[in-house]
């Protein structure tokens, strides 16, 4: 059986930001020549596919009108782990991205969450 890992796919407004952000965090490319318009990523076996919302095609036009048009990620949460809580905090103060919970310690672990560049939640944890 061929091998399958979790993919997460993001419509963002500027891919190669968005893919420098992610690269910062630890993820790693995958080359994908076929796709340029596109960015490919991996954490552990999950993969990360950052695409452009407004580039991009949409198998759904209504959708598509609306990731164009509105406000992206309501109700999504991407959990990232991580090493070092108070470096994740950093990068994110010198990016200048809003921050939704300071780092704070929650009993199994120390977390913190984050707004991406296009609004896309994530949640940092580190583990005790």
């Amino acid at each position: 059986m061929a091998a399958r890992q979790l993919k997460v796919g993001l419509r963002v407004s500027d891919v190669d930001r968005s893919c420098a952000l992610y690269l910062a965090l630890g993820f790693k490319p995958i080359p994908q020549e076929q796709q340029p318009g596109m960015r490919y990523l991996t954490f552990g076996h999950t993969w990360l596919m950052l695409s452009s919302r407004f580039a991009h095609g949409y198998h759904d036009e209504q959708r598509g009108e609306l990731s164009r048009s509105g406000p992206l990620g309501y109700g999504f949460v991407l959990v990232v782990p991580t090493a070092d809580i108070d470096a994740v905090r950093e990068l994110w103060r010198r990016e200048g991205l809003p921050v939704t919970l300071e780092p704070e310690d929650v009993g199994w672990a120390r977390i913190f969450y984050g707004l991406d560049p296009d609004g896309y939640e994530i949640m940092f944890e580190q583990f005790h």
